[in-house]
């Protein structure tokens, strides 16, 4: 969806002429980004050595007074040996940025608002209540949502402009372009 919208802004950039004028931006529907996250999911991995993780159901929040994104996700964690199984929920908060060595949109300045787990034994309290927390920040910042393809990018310089704000609205996600500088 990103991509779809990227390359409308590539368009209109193409309509409005060759030479880069001004900046140029687009707005991304919330629906489209639900669609978009969701597509990820759901997701399995490790939590080293002796967890399994499922996550499943991600359901985004547009923040637009902090230019963040929230998002709830449902997890589901399973201890290796013992075979328990915890299902909880994670709750964070996150800006956005535009990492131009890869292209790539990424997460930022990631915040956990709240990770609850039912039935937790108390030997995993404080390691749910207090690491937990801090590690799922420290794992998720700098994650990429989304790379842009080396093409769209080409066309974009060849058109005059750089990838500039990404902006969190009401409506959707605003990403603007930029007119490159003349130096």
């Amino acid at each position: 969806m990103i991509r779809r919208a990227f390359l409308a802004l590539v368009c209109a950039g193409l309509l409005a002429g060759c030479a880069a004028t001004g900046p140029r931006s687009t707005t991304i529907p919330q629906d489209k980004l639900q669609a978009l996250l969701a597509a990820r999911f759901p997701y399995t991995g490790k939590l080293g050595p002796l967890f399994e993780l499922k996550a499943q159901a991600p359901v985004l929040r547009l923040l637009p007074d902090t230019n963040r994104m929230g998002t709830t996700i449902q997890l589901q964690v399973s201890e290796r040996l013992g075979r328990a199984t915890f299902d909880g929920v994670l709750d964070l908060d996150y800006g956005l940025r535009f990492e131009p060595s890869d292209n790539s949109i990424r997460m930022a300045d990631v915040h956990v608002n709240s990770l609850q787990f039912a039935a937790v034994p108390e030997r995993y309290q404080s390691l749910v209540q207090g690491l937990a927390p801090q590690l799922a920040e420290r794992l998720l910042d700098g994650l990429s949502l989304h790379q842009l393809r080396a093409k769209d990018m080409e066309t974009v310089n060849g058109l005059g402009y750089v990838p500039g704000p990404i902006a969190v609205t009401p409506e959707g996600l605003r990403i603007t372009l930029l007119p490159k500088t003349q130096s």
